[in-house]
């Protein structure tokens, strides 16, 4: 997997890296969702395959939990 850069959330928003820098202190919630969602996109993540995940992680905590009993 690759990590995403300020410069490359710039590009693919077609921004300045300082503009994406300073939304750190701004707007850091929107920055957390950007970097998200540019994370997915430089790894080809589908939301699909973001929702199969969870659904394998609450499988696996279902089992879990039954076998805790």
């Amino acid at each position: 997997m690759k990590n995403i850069t300020y410069k490359e959330i710039a590009e693919y928003l077609d921004k300045s890296e300082t503009t994406i820098k300073n939304w750190k202190q701004k707007f850091p919630t929107l920055l957390e969702f950007v970097k998200t969602g540019a994370f997915c996109k430089k790894n080809n993540i589908t939301i699909e395959m973001i929702k199969n995940c969870i659904e394998l992680k609450e499988m696996a905590a279902k089992q879990n939990n039954e076998g805790i009993k």
